[in-house]
């Protein structure tokens, strides 16, 4: 047996050991498989190719030497698909890898940002505490009112926020929970047993606003519902009120209406500081303001269901 043969049965050796070494671990780990019976493959062929040439060089066999180049091309062409099957492979694992990355810090964003909302309630929360503690030391009635109505808008900024850091969606509020914790705050400030007035709400399911919106949507809200009762009932205490929300031709549509002898005409001018917050609110919205005074006082406001200026991520 000749040189020749000797190298090529001891290579012949080391692919066998390589073959149980590969099968071995195949076994063992199952996600390396699909890769792994290429390498498999790429064992096997060169045995052929060694047995040939122990054959050949070693006994003067060359009966298998003709299929040598059919396997040597099999060999090659098993080569260019494993070479691909692991760049393929590495591509996806680089792709999960930069997923589980971006979940990971979109994760740790989120949580920033619903933090974020939470501490903005609570300082807004021990705000509004400060100034019902300074209208109770006051013996100002007109001093004492107008703290209260800057507490109502603290506390309907406050509402927003504290619905969206209890909301799996950062970017969207519900417009029914905003709705809902406003005309709460609002019942609670001014209804009691000493009137009668009755509140309505009649508010379309599923309609859900940006963040952008929001504050000013609620702040809208709480200003013509809160001047509803201070002013359209001065010389009774009954009425109704009625608040109604949902979309039409593309808008939102807030009407909030009474039935008592208006709200006057000063607010109704714009002199004072409620009409003019709720005006400057509906320009902000790209919206448009309706009043009408038959049987009481109507308001109705329209502005586009899409935001023209998203936030943009």
């Amino acid at each position: 047996m000749n040189l020749i043969a000797i190298i090529n049965l001891l290579s012949l050796f080391i692919y066998i050991i390589a073959i149980f070494i590969i099968i071995k671990n195949l076994i063992r780990n199952p996600t390396y498989r699909g890769e792994g019976v290429f390498v498999l493959i790429l064992a096997v062929i060169p045995c052929y190719v060694n047995i040939s040439n122990v054959l050949e060089h070693g006994y003067k066999i060359d009966y298998f030497d003709e299929y040598e180049g059919f396997f040597k091309d099999l060999y090659a062409m098993f080569l260019l698909i494993f070479l691909y099957v692991h760049s393929v492979k590495k591509e996806q694992t680089q792709r999960i890898e930069h997923e589980i990355q971006i979940k990971a810090d979109l994760k740790l964003k989120s949580k920033l940002l619903t933090e974020i909302h939470h501490r903005v309630n609570n300082n807004l929360q021990i705000i509004s505490g400060l100034l019902a503690m300074q209208a109770e030391s006051e013996n100002d009635l007109k001093l004492t009112t107008s703290l209260g109505l800057i507490q109502n808008r603290i506390l309907a900024i406050a509402s927003v926020h504290k619905i969206i850091y209890g909301s799996p969606n950062l970017l969207y509020v519900d417009l029914n929970l905003i709705f809902n914790s406003i005309l709460g705050n609002l019942k609670i400030t001014y209804l009691n047993d000493k009137n009668k007035i009755e509140l309505y709400e009649s508010i379309e399911e599923g309609l859900e606003m940006d963040l952008d919106r929001a504050i000013p949507m609620g702040l809208i809200l709480n200003e013509l519902v809160s001047n509803s009762f201070r002013h359209a009932f001065m010389n009774r205490n009954y009425g109704k009120i009625e608040v109604n929300l949902g979309k039409m031709d593309e808008q939102f549509v807030l009407m909030v209406k009474d039935d008592g002898l208006g709200i006057g005409s000063d607010f109704l001018e714009g002199k004072g500081i409620g009409l003019t917050l709720v005006k400057n609110l509906v320009k902000q919205l790209r919206g448009t303001l309706v009043t009408e005074e038959t049987n009481g006082t109507r308001f109705e406001i329209r502005f586009p269901i899409r935001n023209q200026n998203p936030i943009q991520i």
